[in-house]
Order: structure tokens, then C-alpha cells, then sequence
């Protein structure tokens, strides 16, 4: 888990044994805006609106793939690679510890 960058997991015996394992989420709406705004200070360029809803859901879960990037934008896995590789040329996302077992980064330097 802590490899993972996940919280320890809680275990309960009571009747039967269960794992509960927690995903981390972050959900503050406000927080997010705050740093919507800090991402399209920093961009170079224009960033679409497919950029930016890739960079939020690198925000809420960094461990997301392509595939469900794509599947949850309703656009093409090519799309979001395109996208991400834009972010990327603008040091604004990074992909850390490995291409199948790692996770999405955003790079902001001002939060």
C-alpha cells in the first residue's frame, strides 16, 4: 500500500474477516477550481477543455488509464493521448514510477 501511495488498509474479524481497502479521492470542489485556474496560468499555450477535464481527473484519482480517461470523456484513446502528451509538453503533467504500474502527476508550481 505504501508503495502504491494508498492508505493502509483496515481489517475487520467481527462474524466474518473483511479487508477494507480505501481509495483515496479528493473531492473539494473548491480546491480543484483553485487550481484549474493555476493550470491555465502556468499553460503556455491554450489548453482545450479535454486537457483540462484529463487534468481533473488526474487530480481526483492519479492512478486512471487511458482507456478510462476515454471511456468517461466519450473521445478516442488516441484523444487522450494527444491531450496528455500537450500537458506533458507544458510541464504540467508527469507520469511517475513506470508506464503500467505507475501514476499520473500534476506539475503545478504555485498551488
Amino acid at each position: 500500500m505504501k508503495d502504491a501511495h494508498l492508505p493502509e488498509p483496515h481489517f475487520k474479524t467481527e462474524d466474518m474477516f473483511t479487508v477494507v481497502l480505501k481509495c483515496p479521492v479528493k473531492s473539494s470542489l473548491e480546491t480543484w477550481h483553485t487550481l484549474k485556474e493555476q493550470i491555465l496560468l502556468e499553460s503556455t499555450t491554450k489548453i482545450g477543455k479535454s486537457a483540462l477535464m484529463i487534468s481533473e481527473m488526474v487530480y481526483r484519482y492519479q492512478y486512471g488509464t487511458i482507456p478510462e480517461m476515454a471511456k468517461k470523456l466519450a473521445i478516442t484513446e488516441r484523444g487522450v493521448e494527444k491531450n496528455i502528451q500537450k500537458l506533458k509538453a507544458q510541464n504540467l503533467l508527469e507520469r511517475k514510477e513506470g508506464v503500467r504500474s505507475g501514476y499520473w502527476e500534476l506539475i503545478i508550481t504555485n498551488p
